[in-house]
């Protein structure tokens, strides 16, 4: 677990010094990145990348006392998990999007459908599924926002969502 640390430092002394911090402050170290992610894998990056981050202040952590050395391990700790929250957030909003796109295209409005085509289509969805197609292209609401205002799951909008999408494509091929 600690060799990507310890091959970054230099010098046996600091080697051992970065083992020790370890042994002695690596279990509260991931268990605060756990308590933030709430997933053991991801804490276990943050455990990696805190003792990382640590190794250019080792000369400044050798003169703090052990209460000292272990909330600034905390700290960072807590750091680095609120860095990798925003990271993880930030992706799932680039794949919403790209997801956006492909229930865009799959819609396929540019093929040929003229607008009075499309909302005799959509005219025929059932009152929630018309909703969410409003929701979503037209007020570009995100399912989150979308499956508050409806009291579901996100997961329910995203069915919702795929459901009316593949009833406007049928209904759009039949006209």
């Amino acid at each position: 677990m600690l060799a990507l640390p310890l091959s970054a430092v230099s010098g046996d002394e600091n080697k051992t010094f970065l083992s020790r911090l370890y042994e002695l402050y690596g279990a509260a170290v991931l268990n605060t990145a756990n308590q933030i992610l709430n997933d053991r894998q991801q804490a276990e990056d943050v455990l990696q990348d805190t003792f990382v981050k640590i190794i250019p202040l080792l000369e400044r952590l050798r003169e703090l006392d052990p209460d000292e050395r272990k909330g600034y391990l905390i700290q960072t700790a807590k750091h680095v998990s609120y860095d990798k929250l925003r990271k993880i957030k930030k992706e799932k909003k680039a794949a919403e999007k790209q997801l956006e796109a492909s229930e865009a295209y799959e819609l396929d409005l540019a093929g040929g459908y003229d607008a009075d085509t499309l909302y005799k289509a959509v005219a025929q969805l059932d009152e929630r599924e018309r909703y969410v197609i409003y929701a979503r292209f037209e007020a570009e609401l995100t399912y989150e926002a979308v499956a508050a205002q409806l009291g579901v799951s996100e997961t329910n909008a995203r069915q919702i969502m795929s459901r009316a999408l593949k009833k406007l494509r049928e209904l759009m091929k039949g006209e």
